[in-house]
């Protein structure tokens, strides 16, 4: 693909803006209905927006720091959030009620996500640990104790390997329900982000390196990287159909890779500030990213019916 074609060429457009927070936006989820945008933000404060217009539904408080995590539970029941202090909340997605909160960790929250089947919350800290959480009578155990802090999580589609990215720049695979490290691997830098493709063979890695690495997740094989950006990669997200890659940087732009070749095949440039997050639709058909600026933007593939919106504030 010609990177300096015109705007008319591009795979992927920019359909519709959010002034949604008054600090970064840290993380993003898209709700599995594809109904609605979850946000969190340093301002404190989490966001439920619809998908189709930007409106705003609901303003989650009691966060006494940055919000630095969200994970949404199967079934749309609940969202799990942490962030700078060690406290876990869960909502209620329709509501926008929260419906419990957890302690055990004793430092920040840095990342968080469900089991598949909807039983268990694993959250990973500055305390070096990653703890598991019921999600119906709250009792914790701890599953890992590292040497440094947990940056990010992942969880393969049956439930049985969870995957940590950490600070001093390892990767750690771990069987949940033993409490044993799998394997361990490395990146040149912090890990930032994870991913595991929807068919949970591959495991996708980014982190202050400017790489992304992709590993067999059964074994943690390193099968092939790229240089994906020219800053920190902070988000990698697979499509739902795992035909497509998204990866969002420091650098400001956000890249979508085909994975049947592991070729770029669209840049979407816009933001004025770097990105934190980046996440697919349901449908595959549209892309929602966050900035530091507080700005979230909505993307669509060329042909889909989304068209252009016009901006909506907080």
């Amino acid at each position: 693909m010609n990177l300096s074609s015109s705007a008319a060429d591009r795979l992927w457009h920019h359909t519709q803006t959010i002034a949604a927070h008054d600090s970064w936006v840290r993380c993003l989820l898209v709700d599995h209905q594809g109904n609605h945008i979850i946000s969190g933000s340093g301002d404190r404060s989490i966001k439920i927006w619809q998908l189709a217009d930007g409106q705003l539904e609901h303003t989650l408080q009691g966060h006494q720091g940055w919000v630095r995590t969200l994970a949404i539970c199967p079934g749309n029941r609940l969202i799990a959030s942490g962030g700078n202090h060690s406290l876990v909340f869960l909502w209620d997605l329709q509501t926008g009620e929260q419906t419990r909160r957890l302690e055990g960790h004793r430092s920040s929250i840095r990342a968080s996500v469900f089991s598949p089947d909807g039983r268990w919350l694993y959250t990973g800290s500055q305390d070096k640990t990653i703890r598991r959480w019921s999600v119906h009578d709250s009792g914790t155990d701890i599953v890992l104790s590292h040497e440094h802090w947990i940056r990010t999580l992942a969880i393969g589609p049956s439930g049985q390997l969870l995957v940590a990215g950490t600070q001093d720049s390892y990767i750690i695979a771990i069987d949940p329900t033993r409490k044993q490290v799998v394997y361990k691997q490395r990146h040149e830098g912090e890990v930032a982000c994870l991913a595991i493709s929807p068919r949970g063979r591959l495991l996708v890695s980014g982190g202050s390196d400017s790489k992304v690495k992709f590993w067999r997740l059964e074994d943690g094989r390193l099968v092939g990287e790229i240089d994906a950006h020219q800053g920190e990669v902070n988000s990698v997200t697979f499509s739902a159909d795992g035909r497509l890659l998204a990866t969002a940087s420091r650098d400001r732009t956000i890249r979508i890779w085909d994975m049947k070749t592991r070729k770029l095949m669209d840049v979407l440039r816009g933001h004025d500030s770097g990105i934190w997050s980046a996440v697919f639709s349901p449908d595959s058909q549209t892309l929602i990213s966050g900035d530091w600026s507080g700005q979230i933007y909505v993307w669509s593939l060329t042909g889909s019916k989304n068209r252009e919106k016009p901006a909506k504030g907080s």
